[in-house]
């Protein structure tokens, strides 16, 4: 069959079911609602970048549902690829800004990476990988050369593994140095905590690594689902479990790794302009003089 008559079930490999598809834009308009309620409580914090994450994730899943009605239309499946594909990049930069925040709100001496790198290095690497896959998906529809298309997408796809992997270890060295109060980082001065832990404290970090983990297992299926894409298409089953649940537990979770407390310094001997969403890291000097 042309390319060009391609319909929904032959690009998805089955028709999405309507039922789940509103179950699942139901289900994340709550998670959005949190979040909205949270950003009014909170506009300092970055609950706007889970907003727009969230609100892709439902214009993705209400692509599925008109999907369903409209068979014979490959536009929904571009446009419920694309902006699924986009979505969870923001949810992502949530978790990196966060870490950053706790970085902040411990003591960079925890963190092995300076706090102002996460956002810097990850965020730029998930913008790369997406278009690298974009590019990849491009090539792979020109009859010329799809193999090449593929396997630059895959690439992608792999490199975007690669950083949430590594960005997943550095989170679980900056948690075991806290908990067990052991800088990782040589810096002059003290080796406390900036601000003691607490419970609501640690559960508002307990949400942020349940999120982080939830991102862990999307990218995992989708880099399987890339790499054996005839094991998984023609079952819905495979992305309801390990792209949908992941993306909406993260929202959900998202929404108490949002604890205040972590934009104000309390008992810190940080400055209170780093709390803010618009301000900028430490500098070498600044993370000496605190920890004098």
């Amino acid at each position: 069959m042309s390319r060009t008559h391609l319909n929904n079930e032959d690009l998805f490999g089955y028709i999405p079911n309507a039922t789940w598809a509103k179950a699942a834009t139901g289900l994340l308009c709550v998670a959005c609602l949190l979040h909205i309620a949270a950003f009014i409580k909170s506009p300092k914090s970055v609950a706007w970048v889970v907003i727009i994450g969230t609100l892709g994730e439902i214009g993705g899943w209400l692509c599925r549902l008109y999907a369903n009605y409209r068979v014979q239309t490959a536009t929904f499946f571009i446009f419920q690829f694309l902006v699924l594909l986009v979505a969870p990049i923001f949810y992502s930069a949530v978790l990196y800004v966060l870490l950053y925040r706790w970085s902040l709100h411990y003591g960079p001496q925890f963190s092995l990476l300076r706090p102002k790198y996460y956002v810097a290095i990850f965020v730029t690497a998930d913008v790369i990988a997406f278009i690298v896959q974009i590019a990849g998906g491009g090539l792979s529809n020109n009859d010329t050369n799809p193999k090449l298309g593929f396997y630059i997408a895959l690439a992608g796809v792999i490199f975007q593994l690669v950083c949430t992997v590594l960005f997943c270890v550095l989170q679980l060295i900056f948690v075991i140095s806290v908990i067990r109060v052991r800088p990782v980082r040589v810096v002059p001065g003290s080796y406390a905590l900036y601000s003691p832990r607490t419970k609501l404290r640690d559960l508002s970090f307990l949400c942020l690594t349940i999120s982080t983990i939830a991102v862990l297992v999307r990218i995992i299926y989708r880099t399987a689902e890339f790499a054996d894409n005839d094991k998984f298409k023609g079952s819905e089953l495979w992305f309801d479990i390990l792209d949908f649940v992941p993306m909406f537990i993260t929202a959900l979770f998202l929404a108490p790794a949002l604890y205040p407390s972590i934009y104000k310094p309390v008992n810190s001997g940080a400055p209170e302009r780093l709390y803010s969403h618009s301000s900028q890291d430490l500098s070498m000097d600044e993370e000496r003089s605190i920890l004098k």
